[in-house]
């Protein structure tokens, strides 16, 4: 991916709101339109974070995988390939 994707924290905000945004001090704001769900809209604003999260789950599946015979390799493997995904190296 050459792009980097968005800093957080973005921010959900409802339609009738939207035109008040220029005052708001955030990166990204996901507004909420006709047809997205409220679920859709929370899923995607949290979306840094979950990046984030998923990062620091790759390092510590990392560090215990094959300490005290405990094999990660199959969830950090799941991790990585989800990782992959968001940042475009796989389809």
């Amino acid at each position: 991916m050459s792009e980097k994707p968005t800093p957080g924290p973005w921010e959900l905000v409802q339609e009738r709101d939207y035109l008040n945004l220029q005052e708001k001090d955030t990166n990204l704001v996901i507004a909420q339109f006709m047809g997205s769900s409220d679920e859709d809209v929370r899923l995607i604003a949290a979306a840094p974070e979950m990046l984030e999260m998923c990062k620091l789950l790759e390092e510590c599946m990392e560090t215990i995988d094959g300490k005290d015979g405990y094999d990660a390799s199959y969830e950090l493997a799941k991790v990585r390939a989800v990782l992959a995904k968001v940042e475009g190296e796989t389809a």
